[in-house]
């Protein structure tokens, strides 16, 4: 029985999904009833007249679109099979001239009315998806224009007595509906009725919760990041991220603990207000956290920006006093809404929450800049900022001037939008700055060739170490990009619609992106990536073992089989880049499409390119030149070393390399010394008195030559005469030597053996 049950629970929780599933799979409704929640979703769009109205349709919109863009997912497929079974029992026209089976027509017909019924469900719900689109972008202007019209709405400035009369004539009215919503909780609390024990079992539950996260973020975090991570800006990165984490979780878990107070089933409104306070206390937490870790005033040594100490204990109670303002301002602008609160009592609350707002970040920026005067006497040693808070204090003095301004001419919307925008953009920007700090640690403390993950690749799997340090840095890259986008996302989403439609498009953009019948998205184009790195590793094997085991069995020369490898090696990269082209979509007739295209970009611009391209290969068959040849090509003289793809690398004598465009040795004079045979020619001439005994100095010189170790046998050395010039004698001695890399060390040589003999015989030179 103890072995049944595991297995019958496990069973069960796998059945789930397959339920769900099935059960979502019935319950989808039909493009036809699409159409019409479409209609009235554009009907309720028209009465919509309040901010909360028009994000309802929003969402109403947006699920009827998506389960319209899940209908053509579904029905696509669908539609294909069944025109490839019609295209199999399309009519013959000899066989329909002599009779076809009433069977395959009537399946033929059966299948046609199938497809003509489905493929009008398929337009029906493109029809959807594309008009749900237009009216969400409809739902997008008119929040912003609505929200650029309460911007800019003026009032009565707090300062004059018009704003108090009003609050004053609004002062029964609005007791009333405090009254009444007073009561309201009251109800709720006397309904849920929970009992002195349950309320001092979730205080201590509460209570341990946050001795628990306090004791992991000053204790157990720094320990386990010592001993787990490896040294250096990780394990403060890390500790700051889980930090961060663990709070955040924490205030979670005891916001729930106090919202279950109320019960499982409170009014609307009290429920709207207790989760407006449970995301303002989780909004507080997150900031407090997230100030807490950057500035770090208590353990300097995991501080991560570079900012003194004097600098940290200066700035240590702004994120909570910053975290306070940022829970009443959201908290107190939902509570009027929800009392129904006067216009004057509302715009009485959103100038109160201004101003404690701007005294806040008035008080930040007065200490910031009290340490910056006091760091620029004389006596002060160091800075305690980095250069760029000049600019953070700059805007932030300019935005908290234009708040007050609007404050004090009757702009409360806009003071109130611009000081919590100042505030918001703070937090987003130093979450940004930890979320894009840990990841970049992360990835050097780990991904490259340095780190633990590094090295394996390197040593395990034979990746170069500058391979493994280019991924990483291109892992960076990408998640910057995306943390980037993140940020971008969060700081629209005060704007109107901004965020909202941003969010939208980028969505769009990971679902692809449709160029002509190709749809190019994130999974395909990564999937084109892991195809092209998997045959390009296939073909760097076969590369190798082709190189390494194969052509030194042949009886083929060295350069070529160097040329050999070099050409299956082009080869396989054109392979690859078809494969991965083909993996994105594009077929044979559109990469030769794209490959006619391109000729005539290289027609007009690549020319020289082409031409050398070209050459090098014609060198590689034709092997004109093949490396270890001893050429010369123009001032050019050297070894081949090396037939690239657009140049051959040339080593001179001085050991020096000279670049030659490969169409240089195609179409110009190339004089090749070792091209058919390997002899070199020894030649050394010597000017001699008339009254020289010829034939004693001919003896002398062969004897020289015959008795060099470098002189080959065959062609044997020979002295003649050119000429008599001058009163001299001109005597050219001539002998081979088995390579022309020998001719000039053998000659010095024997001009040196041939000196020496002369001295011996008392000959002079003339």
């Amino acid at each position: 029985m103890r072995r049944i049950l595991p297995a019958w629970l496990l069973a069960c929780l796998l059945l789930l999904p397959l339920t769900a599933w099935s059960q979502e799979q019935d319950t989808a409704p039909t493009p036809e009833q699409l159409r019409v929640q479409l209609a009235e979703a554009g009907r309720t769009l028209d009465k919509a007249e309040d901010d909360p109205a028009l994000i309802a349709a929003r969402d109403r919109l947006a699920t009827i679109q998506d389960q319209a863009r899940r209908a053509i997912a579904a029905r696509t497929p669908q539609l294909e099979s069944l025109d490839a079974r019609l295209a199999e029992l399309a009519a013959d026209p000899e066989q329909a001239a002599g009779g076809e089976s009433r069977e395959v027509t009537r399946q033929r017909e059966r299948l046609q009315d199938e497809r003509n019924a489905l493929d009008a469900e398929l337009r029906q719900a493109r029809l959807v998806q594309v008009e749900s689109g237009q009216l969400l972008d409809q739902v997008s202007g008119i929040r912003q224009e609505r929200f650029r019209a309460a911007l800019w709405e003026r009032r009565t400035p707090p300062y004059l007595p018009g704003f108090w009369r009003d609050l004053a004539r609004n002062a029964a009215q609005d007791r009333a509906r405090l009254r009444g919503f007073g009561d309201e909780l009251r109800g709720a609390w006397q309904a849920a009725a929970p009992s002195p024990t349950h309320v001092s079992v979730l205080a201590a539950i509460a209570v341990a919760i946050a001795l628990i996260a306090w004791l992991l973020i000053r204790r157990a975090v720094p320990a386990l990041a010592c001993r787990w991570l490896p040294p250096g800006r990780l394990r403060r990165s890390a500790a700051a991220l889980a930090s961060v984490g663990i709070a955040t979780f924490a205030t979670v878990w005891i916001a729930i603990l106090a919202r279950s107070l109320l019960g499982t089933a409170p009014p609307e409104r009290v429920a709207t207000l207790a989760g407006s306070i449970v995301g303002a206390t989780v909004l507080a937490a997150v900031v407090t956290s997230l100030g807490n870790v950057l500035i770090s005033a208590q353990r300097p040594s995991w501080r991560l920006p570079a900012i003194s100490d004097d600098a940290a204990r200066a700035l240590r109670p702004l994120p909570w006093a910053a975290a306070l303002v940022m829970a009443l301002l959201a908290v107190g602008e939902r509570f009027a809404g929800l009392v129904n609160a006067s216009l004057s009592l509302t715009v009485a609350i959103t100038t109160a929450g201004t101003l404690l707002a701007a005294g806040v970040v008035l008080v930040a920026l007065w200490r910031i800049r009290r340490l910056q005067a006091a760091a620029s006497s004389v006596d002060a040693p160091d800075l305690h900022f980095t250069p760029w808070i000049n600019v953070a204090v700059t805007l932030g003095w300019t935005v908290t001037g234009l708040s007050v301004l609007a404050l004090l001419t009757g702009f409360i919307a806009f003071a109130a939008f611009a000081i919590r925008q100042l505030l918001w953009t703070v937090t987003v920007l130093s979450a940004l700055y930890l979320l894009m700090r840990a990841a970049d640690d992360l990835i050097t403390g780990v991904l490259t060739s340095k780190g633990p993950a590094g090295r394996r690749l390197h040593t395990r799997f034979g990746l170069d170490a500058s391979r493994v340090d280019q991924a990483a840095v291109v892992l960076s890259g990408v998640v910057r990009v995306f943390l980037i986008l993140l940020a971008i996302i969060a700081l629209a989403a005060a704007y109107g619609a901004g965020g909202d439609s941003l969010i939208e498009r980028v969505v769009g953009l990971l679902r692809g992106i449709t160029i002509g019948e190709l749809v190019v998205s994130p999974g395909v184009i990564v999937r084109a990536l892991l195809v092209f790195a998997g045959a390009t590793v296939v073909f760097r094997l076969l590369q190798h073992w082709f190189g390494q085991r194969y052509l030194p069995t042949t009886r083929l020369e060295p350069g070529v089989q160097g040329s050999m490898v070099a050409l299956f090696g082009y080869a396989g990269v054109v392979v690859a880049v078809a494969m991965a082209l083909a993996a994105i979509g594009v077929g044979v007739e559109r990469i030769a499409w794209i490959a006619s295209a391109l000729s005539v970009g290289i027609g007009f611009g690549l020319q020289a390119i082409v031409q050398n391209f070209i050459s090098g290969l014609i060198l590689l068959a034709e092997r004109p030149v093949k490396v270890g040849d001893w050429v010369v090509v123009g001032d050019a003289e050297g070894d081949i070393r090396r037939i690239n793809v657009r140049a051959t690398e040339i080593q001179t004598g001085d050991r020096t390399t000279v670049l030659v465009p490969n169409s240089e040795l195609i179409t110009k004079i190339v004089r090749n010394r070792t091209y058919a045979n390997a002899e070199g020619l020894v030649k050394v001439q010597l000017p001699m008195p008339l009254g020289t005994d010829a034939d004693l100095f001919r003896d002398l010189v062969l004897e020289a030559f015959r008795e060099h170790p470098g002189i080959l046998e065959a062609p044997a050395p020979s002295v003649v005469i050119d000429g008599i010039d001058n009163g001299r004698i001109l005597f050219s001695a001539t002998g081979f030597v088995s390579t022309p890399r020998q001719a000039g060390g053998t000659r010095s040589a024997l001009l040196f053996e041939i000196l020496r003999r002369m001295r011996q015989f008392g000959i002079k030179m003339a």
